[in-house]
């Protein structure tokens, strides 16, 4: 097996400080490095007590001034100790690499193998390490490639509960699922539709413009207006939600107008509507597209002054709302059909954010159902991970349901799922076979348009074969084999 560092011969004194267990205190003896890579070397040094296994080093790099660090004793021999570095920062390890780097003999052999190379290649073609050594990305690659190999050897001793531990930390604390960008911890993604959301609602978050967010149902629209509204200057004051669609025609006047006392049979005292209730925040319409017709008038005159007329009132009253809108329909048709006003359209879409579906959102469906397991698992006190089938299945399903129908099959499969992985099947997710009767080959389709092409130039040049070679981009020949084979 080939070295995962580049190891040199050198002749480089070093202090090494050993903490005596006797009481002493830390005794400095003076030794050399006689060989050196970035992970560590071979000190020509007697091996003390088996107690003093960390040992401090100090040495002089020349050009580069004084280290001081850490090493661990791994292995003891007749000619001296290997240790291994333990607190070696980034700025220290590309000076040690540029030392390491400049005493590599310079003899055809692989610094990590050690096949001859008398081609001089870039690259080893028996280990694959880069010799590209005077490369200004090196040292960046081959710390990547290095972590890569290192994860693979010590990962072979992993418990499958290490790996569920790890695979956490990754989305949680270096990829930060669910933590992304600082939206809400639910509204993840790294897709660049998302992130463009993600900036979208920054921009306008600050300002008062009405917004109107579009997008297929389940994608995010409330989630949305919620991250608009906590990241606006009105943070502190009510977000009120209300879907047009869920409320019956007749009462949903009263319930964003409010009424007075009086004002009709029933009215035993006055109500406050939605609108005065969310007074200086913020007030989320959804489906606003549901919103009968003689409720968008109301609306935009609302919208038009901030008067606020409730039924039976016999004036108005200002109020401060920031106005967010949402819907699943498409608006620019329903004006075309009279079912919504034009001018109400307008005034809503001053600032646009379309959502995106899941299945346009690529990788993102992997990321949002590994975060809602996660959370759903740390919810039910639960340690359950994704089988290679499952990821596989989520990938290539297409979500209708969207978000919503991820946290809804991700939630039932933790409950349902009778190990510690989830396969596809407690995912309960059907993908359509496809279905192969009256499907052609490839060669078929292919056959089929050449042929088309074939008797559409032959009628564009009047049958003159010249002139169709020409228009095909073939020879002569070709067209001639081509009608024979087609019977053209």
């Amino acid at each position: 097996m080939s070295r995962l560092d580049v190891r040199c011969e050198v002749d480089l004194p070093v202090n090494i400080l050993i903490d005596n267990s006797s009481g002493k205190g830390i005794t400095e003896k003076r030794s050399r490095f006689t060989s050196l890579s970035l992970s560590g070397g071979f000190i020509d040094f007697p091996a003390p007590p088996a107690e003093s296994r960390i040992i401090g080093l100090k040495y002089d790099l020349p050009r580069h001034g004084e280290f001081e660090i850490l090493g661990q004793i791994v292995r003891a021999e007749e000619q001296g100790i290997a240790t291994r570095f333990y607190n070696l920062n980034r700025d220290a390890k590309i000076k040690l690499w540029d030392y390491i780097r400049d005493n590599i003999r310079d003899d055809l052999s692989c610094p990590y193998c050690g096949k001859r190379n008398k081609q001089k290649l870039r690259k080893c073609d028996r280990c694959g390490w880069s010799l590209n050594f005077y490369s200004q990305d090196y040292i960046i690659e081959h710390e990547k490639e290095s972590f890569h190999k290192r994860l693979f050897q010590k990962s072979r001793d992993f418990s499958i509960e290490d790996i569920y531990k790890i695979l956490n930390y990754i989305d949680v604390e270096i990829l930060k699922i669910g933590k992304n960008l600082d939206i809400n911890e639910e509204f993840v993604g790294s897709s660049e539709s998302i992130l463009n959301v993600f900036s979208m609602i920054r921009k306008v978050a600050p300002t008062d413009i009405p917004v109107l967010i579009t997008g297929e149902s389940g994608t995010g629209k409330e989630l949305t207006a919620t991250a608009i509204h906590e990241r606006s200057p009105r943070r502190n004051k009510p977000f009120v939600p209300i879907n047009c669609a869920a409320i019956p025609e007749n009462l949903l006047e009263a319930e964003l107008f409010g009424y007075t006392k009086g004002s009709f049979t029933g009215a035993h005292s006055d109500k406050t509507g939605k609108f005065e209730y969310a007074d200086g925040g913020t007030i989320f319409l959804d489906e606003i597209g549901e919103l009968p017709v003689n409720l968008q008038s109301k609306l935009l005159r609302f919208l038009e002054d901030n008067i606020l007329e409730k039924i039976g009132a016999n004036g108005g009253k200002k109020v401060d709302v920031r106005l967010i809108a949402a819907t699943n329909t498409d608006l620019k048709s329903a004006i075309a059909k009279g079912m919504f006003r034009k001018d109400l359209f307008y005034r809503l879409d001053a600032f646009n954010i379309a959502l995106p579906p899941v299945r346009e959102r690529g990788e993102d469906r992997v990321i949002l159902a590994r975060y809602f397991l996660n959370k759903f698992s740390r919810e039910m006190n639960l340690s359950r991970s994704f089988t290679s089938e499952a990821i596989e299945t989520i990938r290539n399903y297409d979500w209708p349901g969207n978000v919503r129908e991820i946290i809804n099959k991700v939630r039932r499969a933790v409950v349902m799922s009778k190990g510690p992985e989830i396969t596809s099947a407690e995912l309960d997710i059907n993908i359509p076979s496809l279905e192969m009767e009256g499907v052609k080959s490839l060669k078929e389709v292919r056959c089929t348009i050449e042929k088309q092409k074939l008797i559409e130039a032959m009628k564009h040049c009047n049958s003159n074969i010249s002139k169709v070679a020409r228009v095909l981009g073939i020879s002569r020949p070709s067209v001639y084999s081509l009608r024979r084979k087609y019977n053209i």
